[in-house]
């Protein structure tokens, strides 16, 4: 039975005599199941067959179910340290998933008790993955189970079934410029990480020999490399933010090592080998610094994309407004993503990996704002001519 026909039974079952809230219960029961099963299978694999791995089955288990509250968005304690890096494509996997058994799991227009007991069922599944996760080396940060077992599921419900009736009531009073500019900042943010991503691999591509030679010295065997290479798939995005803030100016840190416009610091390299890619120690060439140019364009296309949701004609405070909200909120989807991401592999020189999401985001207002005011300064001289 696959994963969609795990949540496609508990919306088809024919036992109508059983209470609608069992039913959602084990819809959400079943959403969260399907989530951990690859997962904890994908470790056992890698425990089994990598020829270095040492741990039990037991340990492998607590691994499997520590890395789907991971992928969630949950925190791991290590050592006195935090291991905080969430591989944002396969959050969004688990989101769009859930999403999915939602819709299968409950009625097409689900009251507040039937959404209530698929999220009770759901929650019950990672209260039992946390503690699975006891058997392993390192165990859950408790507070951070919140987004894996709370957050995810309840976005996955109003993405779903929609928004409840109050806060939708609560955004109709919302101010027309954020209405008009919560959109277009929302293409911007994925714009901007979509640019750094592109960076990333561009990095990988022309140093894919070092690339290829860390991940062949770590020995992983297949399925290790499997899982390996699933893990950095997943990470593009969180490198995404790294490298648009690259290009923005802040740059991004790795083991206690800085890289920016002008230069590239050594320092101690986690073993992801997609982090080979980076730039060697060193000054950087000086054409670096055009890279300036990419959050420019972005605030360029931003500027454009904002404008179509104003009337040409309007005032100029409100086309202001417009673009003053919609590069407020890319800045901060990119900063709210690289903070889900997180950026911490353990303690000292590994506790601070990634962007400076304060100076990035301020940054990114300045650059997106610059690309945008420059379209909107066109078009106010062209309708004043």
């Amino acid at each position: 039975m696959t994963v969609l026909e795990l949540i496609r039974s508990a919306a088809t079952a024919d036992d109508v005599r059983r209470r609608p809230e069992l039913r959602a219960a084990g819809a959400g029961v079943l959403t969260a199941l399907a989530g951990l099963l690859a997962p904890l299978a994908l470790v056992l694999l890698a425990a089994l067959a990598v020829p270095r791995a040492a741990a039990g089955v037991g340990e492998s288990i607590g691994s499997g179910a520590l890395l789907w509250l991971v992928l969630g968005g949950a925190r791991l304690s290590l050592d006195g340290g935090t291991v905080a890096l969430t591989p944002l494509v396969w959050t969004l996997a688990l989101l769009v998933l859930a999403r999915y058994g939602a819709r299968r799991g409950l009625p097409e227009e689900p009251d507040l008790r039937l959404q209530g007991s698929w999220l009770g069922g759901y929650a019950a599944v990672g209260v039992i993955a946390a503690l699975l996760g006891l058997l392993a080396p390192i165990g859950p940060d408790v507070l951070s189970l919140v987004l894996p077992l709370l957050v995810l599921p309840v976005v996955a419900l109003a993405w779903a079934h929609g928004l409840p009736e109050g806060i939708r009531a609560l955004w109709r009073r919302a101010p027309v410029a954020l209405h008009r500019g919560l959109v277009p900042g929302a293409k911007g943010a994925l714009a901007t990480v979509a640019a750094g991503s592109a960076l990333v691999l561009v990095a990988v591509g022309v140093n894919i020999a070092r690339v290829m030679q860390v991940h062949a010295d770590l020995g992983a065997g297949f399925f290790g490399g499997l899982l390996l290479v699933l893990l950095q798939v997943g990470l593009l995005p969180n490198l995404g933010v790294w490298g648009a803030s690259f290009a923005a100016g802040p740059g991004f840190t790795t083991g206690g090592a800085t890289t920016t416009w002008a230069a590239a610091d050594s320092g101690l390299l986690p073993m992801v080998p997609a982090l080979a890619a980076q730039p060697q120690p060193g000054d950087l060439h000086w054409a670096t610094h055009l890279l300036i140019l990419l959050p420019l364009l972005i605030g360029v296309w931003l500027g454009r994309e904002t404008l179509v949701w104003v009337p040409r004609l309007a005032a100029t405070q409100t086309k202001l407004a417009v673009i003053a909200v919609s590069v407020g909120v890319a800045a901060l989807g990119v900063v709210g993503l690289d903070l889900l991401g997180g950026g911490s592999l353990g303690a000292e020189h590994l506790a601070h990996l990634g962007a400076p999401a304060q100076w990035l985001g301020l940054v990114l207002v300045l650059e997106l704002g610059l690309g945008a005011l420059a379209v909107f300064a066109r078009e106010w001289w062209v309708l004043r001519r």
